[in-house]
C-alpha cells in the first residue's frame, strides 16, 4: 500500500510564540536555570527524574510552599489576582461547553446555531487555557502556589503527550524543574523543547542528568543527533533572520484544529512553492484530511484519495540540492515523494502531498524539498488527531474521523511568480 510505503520511508530516515520574553537560559558552567528578567527562580537541582504521576503535584507544590517565603509583593498580589480571574473565566467557559453538549446530546437543542455555539465556546476555552498557562507561570515567578503549579504541570504533560515542544514548553517546564518537580515527562518535555528551539546546552544538561533508562526513542535520537541538529540549526537561524527582509509568500491554512500561517521559501524552492501556491489557489487542498499523523514525527496531507496514493498527475522537480536549501525542523513543510523499494525516494516525484514536522529531522533534506515553515498556529496544530491508516482495526473499534484542512488561502505573494518546472518520467 503506497500510504504505508510513504510513511515507512519517512520513518527510515530516522535511522540514517513565546508569550513572554523571559525564556529560560542555562549557564554553561552550572546546572542553574535562570531568567534574564523578573524575580529570580530557585536553583535547578536537575535531580534524577521519576515517573511520579501529576496527581502528586500537590504534595510537591505544598513542600515547595513550605520552603519559600509566602508574602507577596505588590506585583505578586497582582499576578495572583490575574491568575484567579483567568481561572474563574476558564471554569465558567468549560461549564458552558458542558451545558451546550448535554443539551445537544439530549436532543433539547440540536441546531446549527447550537453546534456553532459549542465551536465558539471551545475556541474561547483554548484561548483561556493559554491565558491560564501564562498566568500560572507569572504567579510562580513571584511565589509558590499549589494550584498554579498543578495547572502548569498538567499543561506541560498535555503538551508532552501532543508533541508540542515549543519555547513556552521549555520556559514553563524549566521553571517547574527549578521548583523541584521531577516527573520523567517533565524532563523529557524540557529536553525536547530545548532541542526544537535551539537551546542545545540546556538540552545536553537535562539529558546528562536523566537516567538513560528514562530515554524514549525520540530522546535517544536527539542525543545521537545533537551535534548535527545544532549545526543545521545555526544555518536555519541565519536563514530566518534573512527571511524577515524578503517579504516571502504566505498561506493561511484553516484546519479543524485551528488556523496556521505558513511562510514559503520562494528563493530556494521556487518551483515547489509556485506549484504549491497554484494548488492552493485552485482550492485543491480544501477539505483534505491529515490522513497520517505520527507522534513526535509528522502529519501528512495533500492526498485526495486519503490513502497516500493520490497526486495531481504532475511532478515538480527536486530542489533539495539547491544552494541555501532548508532543513526540516519543528513546523517545517516538506514535499512527500514516491518511495523506492530500497527505502529512499524516486527523484522528481513530489506532486501534492506534503508533511508538517513536529520535531527536527536532519535526513529529510537529503532527499526531499523543505519549502516552508509554520510561523503562526503550530501550538494548536500539535493537537491534531493521531492517525495510523495501517493499524489493524477490529469491528468493535470506534474510528473517529481525522482532522482536515478546511480551506487554504494565499495571504501574499509577489506580483510575478515563477512558473513551476515539472518533470516528465
Amino acid at each position: 500500500m503506497i500510504s504505508q510505503r510513504l510513511f515507512v520511508s519517512f520513518t527510515l530516515l530516522l535511522l540514517a510564540y513565546s508569550p513572554t520574553d523571559r525564556l529560560a537560559t542555562c549557564d554553561a558552567q552550572s546546572s542553574e536555570v535562570t531568567t534574564p528578567s523578573g524575580p529570580e527562580t530557585p536553583e535547578a537541582s536537575l535531580a534524577p527524574a521519576s515517573d511520579t504521576a501529576p496527581a502528586a503535584a500537590g504534595e510537591e507544590a505544598a513542600a515547595m510552599g513550605g520552603s519559600l517565603p509566602i508574602e507577596l509583593t505588590e506585583e505578586g498580589e497582582q499576578a495572583k489576582a490575574e491568575f484567579l480571574e483567568v481561572l474563574k473565566a476558564y471554569r465558567d467557559k468549560v461549564t458552558e461547553m458542558r451545558v451546550i453538549h448535554t443539551r445537544y446530546i439530549n436532543g433539547e437543542q440540536q441546531t446549527p446555531e447550537a453546534r456553532q455555539s459549542f465551536v465558539d465556546a471551545e475556541l474561547r476555552t483554548r484561548q483561556l487555557m493559554d491565558d491560564l498557562f501564562e498566568a500560572s507561570y507569572k504567579l510562580l515567578m513571584f511565589a509558590p502556589d499549589e494550584e498554579a503549579a498543578q495547572y502548569l504541570l498538567t499543561m506541560i504533560q498535555h503538551q508532552y503527550e501532543n508533541s508540542n515542544y515549543s519555547e513556552w514548553t521549555l520556559q514553563a517546564g524549566s521553571l517547574l524543574m527549578d521548583l523541584g518537580f521531577k516527573q520523567i515527562f517533565l524532563y523529557r518535555a524540557v529536553a525536547r523543547a530545548a532541542v526544537c528551539t535551539g537551546h542545545f546546552e540546556l538540552a545536553r544538561k537535562v539529558y546528562k542528568h536523566m537516567d538513560e533508562e528514562g530515554f524514549a526513542d525520540l530522546d535517544k535520537r536527539f542525543s545521537f543527533q545533537m551535534d548535527e541538529i545544532e549545526q543545521l540549526w545555526q544555518q536555519e537561524a541565519e536563514a530566518r533572520e534573512a527571511d524577515a527582509t524578503k517579504n516571502l509568500p504566505r498561506v493561511l491554512i484553516k484546519t479543524t484544529k485551528g488556523d496556521m500561517v505558513v511562510e514559503l521559501f520562494l528563493d530556494v524552492a521556487p518551483s515547489t512553492v509556485a506549484n504549491f501556491i497554484s494548488l492552493v489557489e485552485q482550492g485543491f487542498y480544501d477539505g483534505l484530511d491529515f490522513y497520517q499523523v505520527k507522534d513526535d514525527l509528522l502529519a501528512l496531507t495533500g492526498d485526495e484519495t486519503g490513502l497516500g496514493s493520490g497526486d495531481s498527475g504532475r511532478y515538480v522537480i527536486d530542489e533539495h540540492q539547491r544552494e541555501g536549501a532548508r532543513n526540516a525542523f519543528r513546523g517545517s513543510l516538506a514535499m512527500a515523494k514516491l518511495p523506492s523499494k530500497e527505502g529512499s525516494f524516486f527523484e522528481n516525484t513530489a506532486s501534492t502531498q506534503f508533511a508538517i514536522f513536529f520535531t527536527p529531522l536532519p535526513a529529510v533534506s537529503q532527499q526531499q524539498t523543505v519549502f516552508g515553515r509554520v510561523i503562526e498556529g503550530m501550538d494548536l496544530f500539535t493537537e491534531i488527531r493521531r492517525v495510523d491508516p495501517n493499524k489493524d482495526k477490529s469491528n468493535e473499534t470506534m474510528i473517529r474521523p481525522p482532522d482536515r484542512i478546511i480551506t487554504a488561502e494565499v495571504l501574499r505573494k509577489p506580483e510575478e511568480m515563477p512558473e513551476p518546472v515539472y518533470f516528465t518520467p
